[in-house]
């Protein structure tokens, strides 16, 4: 139906069966002829049937010459087995001016009935999940297929639904347009016909409308053919209505054709999560659904000669186009070329055109003035991880986390290791398989020796295969070590660690930062996030780690890295063990009582972090500003995507994760940024001197060296401050 191909070997089936030529027409002939079957007849009111003009005794079936019967069977025939020519010659809708035209695809249509071609040239079941822009057409398509299955099949049992009863309904409202609007002799008769509920024709073919505020499981007890679902991201309860009835009723053969699609509206959320399980699996061959995302710029609606005669775009925009404006058009092209579909139409070499560049610059400052920004880029995004924002309060405003989400899938990884070493420091189920080993790439010895016994601990960091960033897959966020870069002599290190049960629910978390100097910002270097570990496990990645960041400085004298470890929970029994095995740098713990005369860092009783309320508050105050100052460097996409779901609750005044969000990688950064910086007075000094040493004129007669280490403002015992060295 949807395939050259296959059409072809239908047609080949037809003819070796000794039946008549089947004629394609042209739409100027399907037009004359569709006028001249109209004069046959005229509609009786009272009956509700058609009657003959030629002989009123008789049907108008019974009236047709042989030449209008065989016309009649070959379009039945072409617009059975060929969608197309049932879409062009007999569909009528009404266009975005409310206008009555004939059917003429999309360039977005044509894409996608592409990528349901090639399922079906594939003999594979038609099922898709598709995340759209909004204004694409492809409700309106999806319709029409469920149309053209229930019209020219008999026995097709299709389901359609959308969120409320009232969308369901407008959606119906589509395909019944196009319906009521067919030539009398191809309309089907309809054997009843229920408000809202069900259409059933003389061909055993029905429809059934559901919603997604039903109580029920869609589809429960059937076992539908075809089926359309739309706005699944406003459903009550898709888990229930579709995973454990649509889905299971649902068999796989070549004539099930699925359809999910919607736009994005939050995070974490039922809708996202199935998204990036079907995109993380189909290549894989393990997902039913194919993951579909048709962005906002292959629809050919925007901008409009209309809209652009409003706006004109200014002379030589190419030159004074905004950044990010750009930066969306380069993102967009970026996507294309990773999209086979979408290369096939736009070509290899797609640039975005300066129009809509253009278009979508001014909408989207619209958006920012009137703060609906996370809205706007849900609708009109470049890729599918753009569409996702989180739809609540956020703690980072939309334009940040684009900036971080963007700056981090450029970062370059320089490694992505699992951890070896001795199996009574670190059991067999932590250390890495051997199947996911990227023997090619050169192991880093670590020995941690820092108790002065006879025999250090040997460690080993193991490269991993590392294939790129797939946020939709999990298994390539946990477990592993990603390094953003090696340690270099003349810099300070420190390690977060944010502790957990290890039963899958939060997760163990180290980050490993750079702190900022006059030569560069603070750096996230390295993370590892784990949800089959607790405290106790944490013990020899954070000394492998801690042991590996230890670096020398300017007088040869080898450092160790701050190490900032949560003891609320079971850190603290980390941390004992660490101290036992020698490690001596961690975060002293300061009661909230620091408002006196002279602050003495030596009065700490405690060592590590204790998350409290005023702590945590504090904490993420810091981190946050940090963050949307650019003071600190984000390389992980992962950490960005909880800075995704970290909201604010307007009531409570408080911060938390959104749901099915985590917050364990932002509180583990957060822990050791507090601990090298809450009373670092030349945090702010290296800014300025960021500053100063950025404009061009220094920066080229700057020559590049490393940085040196010096005693911090935390560490000096000037300025009313006493410390206790380490």
């Amino acid at each position: 139906m949807y395939s050259v191909q296959t059409i072809q070997t239908k047609l080949d089936r037809w003819l070796a069966a000794g039946r008549f030529t089947p004629e394609y027409h042209s739409v100027a002939e399907t037009e004359r002829a569709i006028a001249h079957f109209n004069t046959l007849v005229e509609y009786n009111y009272q009956t509700e049937k058609f009657v003959s003009t030629r002989d009123s005794s008789k049907t108008w079936e019974e009236t047709l010459t042989p030449e209008e019967n065989k016309w009649i069977e070959n379009e039945t025939l072409l617009c059975r087995i060929d969608f197309r020519y049932f879409l062009t010659r007999y569909c009528w809708i009404k266009n975005e001016e409310d206008k009555l035209v004939r059917m003429v695809p999309w360039r977005s249509q044509e894409i996608f009935l592409d990528i349901i071609a090639e399922m079906e040239e594939q003999g594979v079941s038609i099922m898709l999940i598709i995340l759209k822009a909004r204004q694409l057409g492809l409700s309106r398509v999806i319709t029409l297929i469920v149309l053209q299955r229930v019209v020219y099949f008999d026995s097709r049992n299709a389901f359609m639904a959308s969120s409320t009863e009232d969308k369901t309904r407008l959606l119906f409202d589509m395909l019944d347009f196009v319906l009521e609007l067919l030539p009398f002799w191809m309309r089907p008769a309809e054997r009843f016909r229920r408000e809202n509920k069900l259409l059933e024709l003389y061909n055993g073919s029905g429809i059934t409308l559901q919603h997604g505020q039903q109580g029920t499981g869609i589809a429960r007890g059937t076992t539908p053919t075809v089926a359309h679902i739309s706005e699944l991201a406003e459903f009550d309860n898709p888990s229930s209505l579709i995973d454990s009835s649509l889905l299971r009723a649902m068999h796989d053969s070549r004539d099930t054709f699925l359809a999910l699609e919607g736009t994005a509206q939050g995070i974490n959320n039922w809708w996202h999560d199935k998204w990036r399980s079907a995109k993380a699996l189909w290549p894989q061959g393990r997902s039913r659904l194919r993951p579909l995302f048709l962005p906002w710029f292959v629809g050919g609606l925007y901008p409009k000669d209309v809209w652009l005669r409003a706006h004109p775009m200014p002379e030589s925009y190419a030159e004074v186009m905004l950044p990010w404006a750009k930066a969306h058009a380069e993102m967009a092209e970026e996507y294309v070329r990773s999209s086979a579909a979408l290369t096939k139409h736009l070509g290899g070499n797609w640039v975005m055109p300066l129009e809509q560049v253009w278009y979508y610059e001014t909408e989207r400052d619209a958006a920012i003035r009137e703060k609906r920004l996370n809205r706007f880029l849900q609708e009109m995004p470049a890729n599918d991880d753009e569409a996702f924002q989180s739809t609540n309060i956020s703690v980072f405003d939309t334009d940040t986390i684009v900036y971080y989400r963007d700056n981090a899938h450029r970062q370059p990884v320089v490694g992505c290791y699992g951890l070896r070493g001795p199996s009574e420091y670190l059991p067999e189920r932590l250390q890495p398989n051997s199947l996911l080993i990227d023997h090619t790439q050169p192991i880093i010895a670590i020995n941690a020796d820092w108790s002065g016994q006879t025999y250090p601990i040997h460690f080993e960091l193991v490269p991993l295969r590392f294939d790129g960033w797939s946020l939709e897959d999990d298994s390539s966020a946990i477990d592993k070590i990603y390094l953003w870069e090696k340690p270099l002599a003349g810099f300070e290190y420190g390690i977060g660690v944010d502790t957990a049960d290890g039963i899958g629910k939060d997760r163990t978390v180290i980050e490993i930062i750079r702190k900022g100097s006059v030569y560069g910002p603070t750096k996230q270097v390295g993370e590892f996030a784990s949800s089959k570990m607790n405290a106790l496990d944490s013990v020899p990645f954070a000394l492998a780690l801690g042991t590996y960041y230890s670096v020398e400085d300017d007088r040869g004298e080898r450092h160790q890295p701050r190490m900032a470890i949560e003891c609320r929970g079971h850190g603290d029994q980390a941390q004992n063990i660490l101290r036992m095995l020698g490690w001596h740098n961690f975060h002293k713990w300061v009661d909230r009582q620091i408002d006196n005369r002279k602050i003495d860092l030596n009065r700490y009783t405690k060592l590590g972090v204790f998350t409290n309320e005023w702590f945590r508050a504090g904490l993420i105050e810091m981190l946050t500003k940090m963050i949307r100052d650019c003071e600190i460097e984000i390389c992980s996409p992962f950490f960005v995507r909880e800075m995704e779901s970290l909201e604010g609750d307007e009531f409570s005044q408080s911060l938390r994760a959104g749901f099915g969000g985590h917050d364990d990688r932002i509180l583990a950064l957060g822990f050791i940024v507090v601990s090298l910086y809450r009373f670092d007075m030349d945090r702010f000094r290296n800014a300025r001197l960021q500053a100063y040493n950025g404009r061009p004129a220094l920066a080229r007669n700057k020559p590049k060296q490393y940085a040196r280490w010096s005693e911090s403002w935390q560490t000096r015992n000037d300025i009313g401050i006493s410390t206790e060295s380490s």
